[in-house]
């Protein structure tokens, strides 16, 4: 396992650089929900990553072998965007006004999202994340107006961010207990202001262009592969 130290250290050293893409994102506001448990949830500060205590809705993402929390307080839930997900996710949610009113009708939510909209090759890729960080993405709206149930999309800003090439199988250790896994394509490790985290090559491909390969790792195979 890589630890985060070692992690860290991986970033003193030479890395790709890369921005991201205009790829966009769906988010899916789903706070207020009734029913969340206690529980822990990764999050980074200036002294690197801790699990913070929330209470909200543990669920598992098959691309990154890990699970995600859902917080109940201000949580959102995240795919990249690809031709019909809006439209069947908007579909779900007027067909089932409930949807994210408890945790039951969550996992339900989930659960359909995970067979029916971002599955790929057998994994479905869905995260969590919060208001915060989606009203920072380009073209979302006020945090006022994310309302639960009201999806939107949004790209990322073009921040820099360094990035490190993982072989199948690494797995980063992350926040405690939170590890993730390096797929059948290898990941890459990402560094930015929102601290580190794995991401799997083919998502990486869609969601940042590479802006710099240091001549050293240039030589390496598979790096932009």
């Amino acid at each position: 396992m890589i630890t985060n130290e070692q992690a860290a250290k991986m970033f003193e050293g030479e890395t790709i650089e890369a921005i991201p893409t205009d790829m966009k994102r769906i988010i899916i506001p789903a706070y207020g929900f009734a029913g969340g448990k206690d529980t822990k949830r990764q999050e980074w500060g200036a002294d690197g990553p801790f699990m913070e205590d929330v209470k909200g809705l543990e669920f598992y993402n098959p691309k990154d072998n890990g699970n995600q929390v859902l917080k109940a307080k201000d949580g959102v839930l995240i795919c990249y965007d690809a031709p019909g997900r809006k439209e069947k996710i908007d579909t779900y949610l007027k067909e089932h006004p409930l949807a994210v009113k408890t945790a039951d009708q969550l996992k339900q939510f989930i659960d359909y999202l995970s067979k029916h909209v971002v599955n790929e090759g057998g994994k479905a890729d869905l995260w969590d994340s919060d208001i915060n960080f989606a009203a920072g993405l380009v073209g979302a709206p006020t945090k006022e107006d994310i309302k639960p149930g009201k999806t939107f999309t949004g790209a990322k800003k073009k921040e820099a961010v360094q990035a490190v090439k993982l072989p199948k199988g690494a797995v980063f250790e992350g926040a405690i207990g939170q590890p993730q896994t390096a797929g059948e394509n290898g990941a890459y490790l990402i560094n930015d202001s929102a601290g580190m985290r794995l991401i799997q090559t083919e998502e990486f491909k869609k969601a940042y262009s590479i802006t710099k390969i240091p001549n050293t790792l240039s030589k390496q195979r598979d790096i932009t592969d």
